[in-house]
């Protein structure tokens, strides 16, 4: 039977010599979640996305040119045909027919029209019953179209398309900088994990060390049995406590691998932040460099235009109608191809059309002023987003400025909370002191250690959270933009 355990045991050391090692620092983590991250393919898909919805949108407003063609259309069948003394003819008629055309139009934002310039050929081929071929030509064709007067798409688009595609732009800088921020929680809860085991594994160390001691004391008559009973109690404590340690780093590394894409089977080194960046924000300009990088604040502004819009359409549909259509051009028809272009006749067409609704029971006025109503209520909202926005980044700077405060005394009381530590293990080995007073003083050092981390993760978290909240580099003294290489 004592094979088995061995087997065991030779198998678990070829699986650990398959393991790889990483080491990772907060900014290393930081780096490679707006590199590799699931998070980020996610942003990088939504930009691209809004990024061809804007080119779209701009490719609307550029000349289209297009070629047209019938190439060919035959056509063989009997067909029957009306005489004048009421009887029918059967003859079977065969012909092939060609066209083409080229031609090039442009939306007119100015008006919200189109306008388009064009030129085609048309020939026939008649086989039967009859034999003869036919040239139409039309060498220049120029037309004009107004859909509706009152109200043109085309302007205010022009005015909020622009303002989608910035605000794309800066969404996905916040999208880059809120996966900072993650990857930056994601971080400090495996390191907390990971120092939460590394005390439980210590404490396990010092309270068998302790037990052994006590054990040999206790047998010499220097302790009482409740001491020796309680020494015991903490040992045991101390593994249980390590068994859940355990299991948290576990989950928290597993976490932290799979946002990272790193191999599940790999083990986590993770670095303490040693380097952190006293300064103190000022409030004002947070906020103006919140004001002046933020998407919402585009968002705000577009959402009032978009209420504008809804009254101007709103208006332009209230019944009252007036489109122009306008065509002039050259056309010729003839037997031969240079005879179709010889002496090209004039077309001109001209159509007004003109809608007046009589009585509509108020519709049209009823339309607007909901409109209207729809304007105001979104003039509200956005005043209280403002509002909501501001007040979002001054809490963030007064977190962040406190924070830094706090980490210094964190780390202060994790130094005194260690030495005590020590100080009062070494006057309990010489017996100056009850296990009493070396409960109390570990309970201080894995609070004070714990704490500290803790101090490390909000204020990170903090200083992250504010770069993405303003979109500026406080450190660094700019812009946060990572526009430039991206598609």
């Amino acid at each position: 039977m004592n094979k088995y355990p061995l087997v065991f045991a030779l198998l678990l050391g070829f699986t650990g010599q398959g393991q790889e090692t990483v080491a990772l620092s907060l900014k290393g983590v930081v780096q490679r979640a707006k590199e590799q991250s699931p998070s980020y393919y996610r942003a990088l898909n939504t930009a691209e996305n809004r990024y061809w919805n804007y080119r779209q949108f701009r490719a609307g407003n550029l000349p289209l040119l297009t070629l047209n063609g019938t190439l060919p259309d035959y056509s063989s069948s009997i067909t029957r045909v009306l005489q004048d003394d009421g009887t029918f003819l059967f003859p079977q008629r065969e012909q092939l027919f060609l066209a083409g055309d080229l031609s090039l139009e442009q939306n007119v934002a100015l008006t919200g029209g189109n306008f388009s310039i064009s030129t085609g050929l048309q020939r026939t081929n008649v086989f039967s019953p009859v034999a003869r071929t036919d040239y139409f030509s039309t060498p220049v064709s120029i037309s004009y179209f107004q859909p509706m007067v009152l109200y043109n798409a085309l302007k205010w688009n022009n005015r909020i398309q622009p303002l989608l595609y910035r605000e794309s732009k800066r969404a996905y800088d916040e999208d880059l900088e809120r996966i900072a921020q993650e990857a930056a929680e994601m971080y400090f809860d495996a390191l907390a994990a990971s120092m939460r085991m590394n005390i439980a594994e210590l404490n396990v160390s010092n309270n068998d060390t302790l037990f052994k001691i006590s054990q040999g004391r206790f047998n010499l008559g220097k302790i009482a049995e409740n001491d020796l009973l309680q020494i015991e109690l903490n040992l045991l404590n101390a593994r249980n406590a390590l068994r859940s340690a355990s299991l948290d780093y576990e989950l928290s590394t597993q976490n932290l691998k799979r946002f990272l894409n790193l191999d599940q089977g790999a083990t986590l080194d993770l670095e303490t932040p040693s380097t952190v960046f006293l300064m103190e924000i000022s409030i004002d300009e947070a906020l103006n460099q919140a004001r002046s990088n933020r998407q919402a604040v585009l968002e705000f502004r577009r959402r009032r235009l978009e209420a504008e819009q809804s009254i101007a359409e709103a208006r332009g549909q209230s019944g009252y109608n007036l489109n122009v259509r306008a065509n002039f051009g050259l056309n010729q028809q003839a037997n031969t191809l240079n005879d179709a272009y010889a002496d090209p006749l004039q077309q001109q067409n001209v159509a007004v059309g003109v809608s007046i609704p009589l009585v509509d029971w108020g519709r049209a006025k009823s339309r607007v002023k909901r409109a209207k109503a729809n304007r105001d209520l979104v003039e509200v909202d956005v005043q209280q987003d403002e509002i909501n926005f501001e007040q979002e980044v001054f809490l963030q700077v007064m977190r962040f400025n406190m924070q830094q405060e706090q980490l210094q005394v964190a780390a202060r009381a994790d130094t005194v909370a260690q030495k005590r530590y020590e100080v009062t293990k070494a006057r309990y080995l010489t017996g100056k002191i009850s296990i009493t007073d070396l409960n109390l003083a570990q309970s201080e050092k894995d609070n004070a250690r714990q704490g500290y981390v803790q101090a490390l993760r909000a204020y990170w978290v903090a200083y992250y959270t504010l770069r993405r909240l303003t979109l500026y580099d406080f450190v660094q003294g700019r812009r946060i933009d990572y526009e430039e290489g991206t598609f």
